[in-house]
């Protein structure tokens, strides 16, 4: 990367003339709490506060990193609320000076205008807003529309960086011009992290770059994902992130790190404004909020400049614990404790007041509280009703948190902080296996014998493909190497005493565990792991079809009529079984076999576009087959037709022409 940076606020002003101005903000949840009498409006006051700095600074445009809606499918206030806004803003008769170099149709060939709003020559746009949608406003239902395809329609927000597809991505730049100033604009729209992970392994992104001039570009890239790791494939590792980029604009991490951090692996730099309100109550929401104001210039030279949010709520947290006082402390004294400890923050908040006319200024105040007997707790509610004018969340102002002696639980087996930290710090598509693994690498019990990957991966099997025997497997391979490599060792371990010999144990253990790691023996026990679950699998196969074949070999007799007589129940069904025909109006149904259908080794499943699924036959009914449906029977020969006449559809190539711009595939 051969931009340059200015840091800080010593920027060279005479470049402003011949500058690229944008502001970034993300995750601004508007209708969070919309039904909280109190704090319904915050989302509203602070979002119109970031379109106000947009006027007030200028900037060419808004691009907004998703999450512009608290809900998938928000309100009819919440939209009317939300367009009443971008209506004062967005339209207007500022001129806009710079140019849209892509092809409209091939960007926004999703939308149904396929263009940018400030091109329409029927409306007067005076600030364009760009965004990408989050993983609380993304597309569902029929059609696979969301809120921001409205807002597009309305011509209120352009729409971009939309997935089309979960098998692969390609990610086509928006391509801006404004004087000597280029800007390619990467939009990456919300889906899962683990999804997304298991795409960039498999080489299946694809960012696409102008061939001509390609260096002189500034490669700016808008995603919305977890950048925080809360397991294996839960986030979104930076060094996946290709290397041409510029800058990354990191959405949907709450935390406010709007100052732009420099990745040296990867040689770009990334800014995280954070959200505009307070989704929950936790130490990275107390940050002061801020937007930032991103200022390009010629030869790819930036900076970014930190812009504080004056409306957003006051937010104070503090932490108590009671562990101390003795069961004799009477709940009214500990509720007396606790109310001083809770003015304390309260007069503290008051230092967030910014004195702006439109900032809410009842705190939001949440006290954690350790405690370890239930007598030392008091009801959250009663409590809260002391604070009812005094703070905007009286209800959940408390939080109390059990602390087991040596972070135990009572069986002494599980350590319940590890635990519950796991939990908390899991997303609602947080996997099983990953909670395991960050368990176990986060607690004050690990692992000894066992590695975490490996048991991890036991615990994927278990529940994703029904390995039953998956956890006894790797429990055996693994405890077998450890024992290998404790006897190997055994002319130094059994030195000295009894201690001695536990010691040189743990230290063997721990220098095994080590080894492990650095050597990558996880994946080969995984290897062989899923080796030994796929051979007994393939014995089991073979003693099923054994099986069959002996039940085959007895034959039932025909029953004769008064046979069947006694079989006769008094219900609506019949002692036999028969085969119908389609047409048959009997309520009961004799079982269907289905039709086997083989193919040859050249046939590949893999070139079938799932996209163009064959629609399901209609179920039998009275009438039997459908009008219009022709008979016959599917054949070795039509599925290879089929596949040979999905093969010899046109592909598009790695280069593609957009409005005189050639793209390629990035590296």
């Amino acid at each position: 990367m051969d931009s340059g940076h200015l840091g800080g606020d010593g920027r060279d002003r005479g470049m402003s003339e011949d500058s690229f101005n944008i502001l970034l903000a993300t995750d601004i949840h508007l209708g969070f709490a919309e039904r909280d009498p109190i704090r319904g409006n915050d989302s509203f006051i602070t979002f119109k506060e970031i379109l106000d700095i947009g006027l007030r600074e200028e900037v060419d445009f808004i691009l907004l990193g998703g999450d512009l809606f608290h809900e998938n499918k928000p309100s009819r206030q919440c939209l009317q609320k939300c367009m009443d806004i971008l209506r004062q803003y967005v339209f207007g008769p500022k001129p806009i000076e710079f140019e849209f170099l892509s092809d409209p149709e091939e960007i926004f060939k999703t939308a149904a205008v396929k263009t940018v709003n400030y091109e329409d020559e029927n409306l007067n746009i005076g600030m364009p807003i760009f965004s990408i949608h989050g993983n609380h406003d993304d597309p569902a239902g029929l059609g696979q529309f969301c809120s921001l395809d409205l807002l597009s329609t309305a011509a209120l927000v352009n729409y971009f960086g939309k997935i089309e597809s979960l098998k692969e991505i390609h990610v086509r730049p928006l391509l801006f011009r404004k004087g000597e100033i280029s800007l390619a604009l990467f939009g990456l729209s919300a889906i899962k992290d683990d999804r997304l992970h298991r795409l960039f392994s498999e080489s299946k992104v694809t960012f696409m770059r102008p061939q001509e001039d390609k260096e002189s570009w500034f490669n700016l890239l808008v995603l919305h994902q977890n950048r925080v790791a809360h397991g294996p494939k839960n986030h979104i590792p930076e060094s996946f992130l290709p290397k041409f980029m510029n800058l990354v604009f990191w959405g949907h991490e709450h935390e406010c790190l709007v100052k732009e951090e420099y990745n040296q692996l990867q040689d770009f730099y990334v800014s995280q404004p954070g959200s505009s309100v307070a989704t929950s109550l936790v130490p990275g929401e107390m940050k002061q909020k801020a937007v930032g104001i991103l200022r390009l210039h010629k030869n790819k030279v930036f900076e970014i400049e930190e812009v504080p949010l004056k409306t957003v709520r006051p937010l104070i947290i503090g932490n108590l614990s009671v562990t101390g006082l003795s069961e004799d402390t009477s709940e009214e004294e500990i509720s007396d404790l606790i109310a001083e400890e809770i003015n304390n923050l309260i007069e503290m908040s008051k230092n967030k007041v910014t004195g702006h006319p439109d900032q809410p200024t009842l705190p939001l105040v949440r006290l954690n509280i350790e405690y370890e007997l239930e007598s030392q707790m008091i009801s959250t509610t009663l409590f809260g009703r002391r604070f009812q004018d005094l703070v905007a969340n009286p209800s959940d102002i408390l939080k109390f948190k059990k602390v087991l002696p040596g972070k135990q639980s009572k069986e002494g087996i599980l350590d319940a902080d590890a635990l519950e930290d796991a939990f908390q710090n899991a997303s609602l598509n947080e996997r099983v296996e990953s909670l395991v693994e960050d368990y176990f690498k986060n607690s004050e019990k690990p692992l000894h014998l066992l590695s975490e990957r490996g048991l991890s991966e036991a615990v994927r099997l278990f529940t994703d493909k029904e390995d039953k025997d998956a956890l006894e497997k790797i429990v055996e391979i693994q405890m077998k190497k450890t024992m290998d490599y404790l006897k190997k060792n055994s002319t130094y371990i059994e030195e000295g005493s009894f201690d001695d010999l536990k010691s040189n144990t743990d230290a063997f253990l721990e220098q095994f565990k080590c080894e492990r790691k650095e050597k990558k023996k996880d994946e080969e026990d995984i290897a062989e792991l899923k080796k030994e679950l796929e051979t007994q699998k393939r014995h089991r196969g073979a003693r099923t079809v054994q099986d069959e074949n002996e039940e085959d070999d007895y034959v039932n007799p025909v029953p004769t009529s008064a046979a069947r007589a006694k079989l006769r129940g008094r219900g609506r069904g019949r002692g036999e079984t028969k085969t119908r025909s389609p047409k048959g109006k009997a309520r009961g149904g004799g079982r269907v076999t289905a039709p086997v259908i083989e193919l040859e080794d050249d046939v590949r499943i893999e070139d079938v576009d799932m996209d163009e699924t064959i629609p399901p036959s209609p179920p039998p009914g009275r009438g039997g087959r459908s009008v219009g449906a022709k008979r016959g029977r599917t054949t070795q020969s039509s599925i290879k037709e089929a596949l040979s006449r999905q093969s010899s559809l046109p592909r598009s190539s790695g280069t593609t022409q957009r409005r005189g711009y050639n793209y390629e595939d990035s590296d």
